[in-house]
């Protein structure tokens, strides 16, 4: 199934969801490998964002320990059957879910309650674009990062991407969320059967950075000499070539918007704790 198939999908695809996450983590093995990182049997990692733990399963694989933070209690879901579900669909697809090596915990991520330099890794997959003030966010993932430890995040795909309202199932126009603003992309949300429940989470669910804010976030984490920045790399495309035609990069232009802007995706970075 291509990315546009995917935004377009009405059913959820479990099979695909599977192999998503197992390619986001393998890409993640293959970025840190090239700046000479590995993740230990011995080692203590911290999920950041792990939602319903799909990318933990394949963590837990890797670390001693998996601690999974994020701020709704997924543990208690399913009438507390929550982990024996998520290790039965491991399961299904191959892949193994070392519960006993996995915590699930509610915290904020721009409050973590978690001890300094707990982590030897921190890692953050497609949760940033949704955490309200992700600078703070960075400051608690450096706060609990062990010395010498590393901190990986990646986003994808980011507010100003073509899809970056994660909301395009709803209103199939690429850079609508900018070019209609909040009120008329909610609008269009309800008139193609978004629910109130949708509208909400998409007025608060995401922080709207840009890219000069997340550069600014990155650099201003460096001040001090306690961390360095390994590796940055990032990647743009649309998930239907037809939207790089679409008038809606000529009006956005117009507000400040530049093109290779728009068609960044996604952001990925390795910072290391001195």
């Amino acid at each position: 199934m291509s990315a546009a198939d995917l935004y377009h999908a009405p059913m959820y695809d479990e099979k695909q969801d599977f192999a998503d996450h197992r390619a986001e983590i393998d890409a993640m093995v293959d970025v840190l490998a090239s700046v000479g990182v590995r993740i230990l049997r011995h080692m203590t990692v911290l999920d950041l964002g792990a939602g319903q733990g799909m990318h933990t399963g394949f963590l837990s694989a890797l670390a001693n320990r998996v601690l999974c933070a994020d701020v709704i209690d997924y543990s208690s879901l399913y009438n507390g059957e929550f982990l024996r579900l998520i290790d039965e669909k491991h399961r299904r697809h191959g892949a193994a879910f070392e519960r006993d090596r996995v915590e699930f915990h509610r915290s904020d991520a721009m409050d973590l309650f978690y001890r300094d330099a707990l982590f030897d890794c921190v890692i953050s997959i497609n949760s940033f674009e949704h955490i309200p003030h992700p600078a703070k966010a960075l400051g608690e993932m450096i706060r609990v990062a062990k010395a010498g430890g590393h901190i990986y995040i990646a986003t994808d795909p980011i507010w100003t991407a073509d899809t970056g309202s994660h909301f395009f199932h709803r209103v199939p126009e690429p850079w609508a969320h900018l070019a209609y603003g909040d009120d008329g992309f909610a609008r269009k949300m309800r008139e193609n059967g978004g629910t109130d429940a949708e509208v909400a989470e998409f007025l608060s669910a995401m922080n709207r950075w840009r890219l000069a804010d997340y550069a600014r976030a990155i650099h201003q984490s460096t001040v001090g000499g306690k961390i360095d920045v390994v590796h940055h790399d990032s990647w743009s495309g649309v998930v239907d070539e037809t939207h790089r035609e679409h008038r809606f990069i000529g009006e956005l232009a117009a507000r400040g918007y530049g093109e290779q802007e728009l068609l960044v995706r996604g952001l990925r970075w390795v910072l290391r704790k001195r």
